[in-house]
């Protein structure tokens, strides 16, 4: 059974087909290039990893499953940190009284200022080594960055993790960027903020979408250059990795 291609080298056969197309177009004459390829990706985009050790109490998200922004999407066991915690919280407790005393005694003149500080550098390397557990803890749950769906699930609950260990791969299911490439001979007339329509293959539907962004550099080879631009409709309906046709091309002589 053939190895099933990476994203990248999905993504760089994407891409080498629309420098094709541009090529092609420019054979036959700017002003015949009337649809050019696009696909769709999100806008934002992630891999949420582990970020300690541990074994997976909680993942129930699975592929295709929504998520609100903040959700708990995986959690780990940390009995044990939490035990620390508890301890590191007594032993600061037991420093502060420690410095009150030490204090107290200081304005009575009966204990010297080493001692005095001695006590306060204890103190304060029990609130330390309590902020480290406290910090700990909060990486024993993975909370959304924002709403969105699960693209793939990489670990299975229970199972026991290594720090860096990639946990879920995300994307927000709001918005969705389009990425084609046009003649660079489209400058004069191409701009930001500029409204077109795209079909894609999945639907059959036209979509508005906006023009973002031109890329930073012109393709010397193919006199070509990368354009971002964004869905602005409605975009339940939409998966990334749809594909289809920008409904471009330059303005008639004249007008």
């Amino acid at each position: 059974m053939p190895a099933k291609p990476t994203p990248a080298a999905q993504r760089w056969s994407a891409l080498f087909a629309i420098l094709i197309a541009v090529a092609a177009a420019r054979a036959n004459g700017a002003e015949a290039v009337g649809e050019l390829r696009v696909q769709l990706s999100p806008i934002r985009q992630t891999t949420l990893s582990s970020e300690i050790a541990g074994k997976l109490t909680e993942l129930n998200v699975k592929e295709g499953d929504h998520f609100e922004q903040g959700q708990r999407l995986a959690a780990f066991d940390c009995s044990v940190q939490q035990a620390q915690l508890a301890r590191s919280e007594a032993a600061q407790q037991g420093t502060q009284k420690k410095l009150d005393v030490a204090k107290k005694l200081d304005a009575l003149e009966s204990i010297s200022h080493a001692d005095v500080a001695q006590a306060q550098a204890e103190t304060a390397v029990a609130r330390a080594e309590s902020g480290v557990t406290r910090a700990v803890l909060q990486r024993c749950a993975i909370i959304a960055p924002f709403a969105g769906r699960v693209a793939q699930r990489k670990a299975e609950r229970w199972q026991h993790v290594a720090e860096g260990t990639e946990l879920l791969a995300i994307y927000d299911d709001s918005a969705y960027q389009l990425e084609l490439i046009v003649p660079s001979d489209w400058l004069g007339w191409l701009h930001a903020g500029q409204d077109f329509q795209v079909q894609l293959d999945e639907t059959g539907q036209q979509y508005a979408a906006q023009i973002e962004r031109l890329g930073a550099a012109i393709d010397p080879l193919s006199r070509s250059i990368k354009v971002f631009a964004r869905i602005t409709g409605d975009t339940r309906q939409l998966l990334p990795g749809m594909s289809g046709v920008a409904l471009l091309k330059p303005p008639a002589v004249g007008s």
